[in-house]
């Protein structure tokens, strides 16, 4: 019999391989470097504004060229690509085990609309495996990561975060730790942090993934104020794709689910939910529905104004509320 816990690994890990989440065993938290990596654009206040740039192998990338490659960077390899150009850079975190290839389908119009990058968390996609076998990881050791890789290739931001599935507390954990880069965040199919009914440990690439850790690592779910927040929610989160194999959660489960994208409107004051017509894979079931999520967020940045419902979303199978 599948766990509620496990249930919820099945969500985080749709579109990709799924690895069963371990469940009870015992472990301390991620290895967050010594150090966080600043992000080379305006000054950060002491709480998030360590006094080194992150290391990196590779030279850092003139504005507005495409970046295509392995970097390394705080101690793992990861590979990013970066292009287009634009007033902000978005930036795309994946689902559990889920590699930057998951959203092919989107990335090629995110770029037409702004600067985006993609990336691939070690060992997965393109990314070598970590040098460490058999490490404890969480959200905030990979938001840290993520800060290094993006310093490492001179990508300064403003940025625009897109988290989907577990990528979501990703997300929510470098907004945390470097809220002065951040101008708006979108959050896809999202997993929220403290679900009470998520297992102490998930897994990614070989390394246990510290659930309690990962949700620490967004500051538990803190306000964040008036930043720019749309929820992109599936109108059939228990299907992994519509009509396609559905994950087989009982009904309270996928209530739950539904009551938690809700909740993270309560994250912002600007803050506007969509449900696309979707299995949980949003950006490949409507790939419209995200796009235009993108577009919103940079014209909610760039003019200053609030987000806004528009008539314009029934056009993608969507609804906005």
């Amino acid at each position: 019999m599948v766990t509620v816990g496990a249930l919820l690994v099945l969500l985080a890990c749709a579109g990709c391989a799924a690895t069963p989440a371990t469940s009870g065993a015992p472990g301390g938290p991620g290895n967050p470097p010594a150090v966080a990596p600043v992000l080379p654009s305006t000054p950060q206040p002491a709480a998030d504004a360590p006094p080194t740039s992150a290391p990196t192998s590779t030279p850092a990338s003139a504005p507005g060229t495409t970046v295509d490659r392995v970097v390394d960077a705080a101690g793992v390899q990861q590979w990013v690509r970066c292009a287009g150009a634009g007033p902000v850079t978005v930036v795309v975190v994946t689902g559990l085990n889920a590699s930057a290839g998951a959203w092919s389908d989107v990335s090629p119009a995110m770029q037409r609309i702004t600067r985006t990058c993609v990336y691939d968390r070690p060992g997965l996609g393109r990314s070598p495996a970590r040098p460490q076998a058999g490490q404890v990881v969480d959200a905030g050791l990979y938001a840290h990561e993520l800060a290094a890789l993006l310093a490492a290739v001179g990508e300064v931001g403003p940025f625009v975060v897109v988290g989907h599935s577990f990528g979501g507390l990703i997300a929510r954990a470098f907004v945390h730790l470097y809220p002065r880069h951040v101008r708006a965040l979108l959050l896809v199919e999202s997993v929220t942090p403290n679900d009470p009914t998520t297992d102490p440990f998930w897994e990614e690439a070989g390394h246990k993934v510290d659930m309690a850790a990962s949700s620490a690592a967004t500051g538990d779910g803190p306000p964040l104020g008036h930043l720019p927040l749309l929820v992109l929610s599936a109108s059939d989160p228990e299907e992994d794709h519509l009509g396609g194999p559905t994950y087989g959660q009982p009904e309270e489960l996928v209530d739950l689910w539904r009551e938690q994208q809700r909740d993270d409107l309560e994250l912002s004051t600007d803050a506007i939910q969509v449900v696309a017509h979707s299995g949980h894979v949003v950006q490949q079931d409507n790939p419209a529905a995200v796009v235009d999520a993108v577009r919103q967020l940079v014209a909610a940045v760039t003019s200053g104004r609030p987000l806004r419902c528009t008539p314009g979303w029934s056009a993608d199978a969507a609804t906005c509320r």
